[in-house]
């Protein structure tokens, strides 16, 4: 399965130097930010200097410029970010869930972020495939250590046209790495998500690293259903069913209904988590 149109490397930007982390605010469509003001600008080599020149015209090698200077302008993100991708049973049966499971990139710079989303297909384009966003050090299995106690917010969308459900992606992605949910009482407990890609009805899901903290866990919730709702064209998420799924009762545990007002919690419910 080809997951980048080029080579893994060519997406891979040099080091930058450490400086103080920032959080931006990219909840979209309402604010972007500065994650989305480089969307068109992936990071380039400035142009040569009048000494470059001068050693290019007598037909020599350019010296090199120092990765600092290079990276100097790149803006860090709060965390470092990995994009994983699984390959549903299929063609691939006989393979172990942790051999179809496999890193693909880590980023931890907005312009990294961009270079990947330039050089990499959107989920669209794959088929029975999991993309998965998590932050480093977790892997997006609820058997990970660091959500053995979490769950997860889950929407369900059939018949959704390929442009939504990249541009949904999108959306949550940037709401990730800019930390959308920070006010919402979500910095530690947002860890990552999924968007699961299939033929009848594809899911998009927000992992969280506890189930227990009812009032945060609702308060994540309504801005996991507005950063959706936010994507252009598809308002009419705000009016979706949204459910929380607790790993380790593997039940339903929260629901965001239809209706505005406090939602109270679901009955349990067996056999989500397939």
């Amino acid at each position: 399965m080809l997951l980048f149109v080029t080579h893994r490397d060519s997406i891979s930007c040099s080091p930058r130097p450490a400086h103080s982390s920032r959080r931006f605010n990219v909840r979209p469509p309402r604010s972007w930010g500065l994650v989305t003001d480089l969307r068109s600008s992936p990071v380039k080599k400035p142009p040569p200097t009048a000494h470059t020149a001068e050693v290019m015209a007598e037909g020599e090698s350019p010296k090199e410029e120092p990765e600092d200077e290079l990276s100097a302008a790149k803006h860090e993100l709060q965390h470092r970010w990995c994009l994983w991708v699984h390959q549903r049973p299929g063609s691939q049966k006989d393979k172990a869930w942790n051999e179809s499971q496999r890193e693909a990139h880590s980023f931890d710079t907005v312009e990294d972020f961009w270079c990947m989303f330039h050089f990499s297909y959107p989920p669209s384009k794959l088929e029975n495939v999991d993309y998965s966003l998590f932050k480093q050090g977790i892997a997006p299995a609820w058997e990970d250590a660091a959500l053995k106690n979490g769950g997860r917010w889950v929407i369900k969308l059939e018949k959704v046209k390929a442009q939504s459900l990249d541009d949904l992606w999108l959306s949550l992605s940037l709401a990730l790495i800019g930390e959308a949910f920070y006010d919402v009482g979500g910095a530690e407990l947002v860890c990552g998500a999924i968007v699961s890609v299939r033929s009848r009805a594809s899911k998009i899901a927000l992992w969280l690293t506890t189930a227990k903290d009812e009032k945060r866990v609702m308060a994540i919730g309504r801005e996991y259903r507005n950063v959706l709702a936010s994507t252009p064209g598809l308002q009419e998420l705000a009016t979706k069913e949204f459910t929380f799924e607790d790993f380790r009762k593997q039940s339903v545990t929260y629901v965001l209904s239809k209706v505005s007002g406090e939602e109270p919690p679901a009955p349990s419910s067996a056999s989500l988590f397939q």
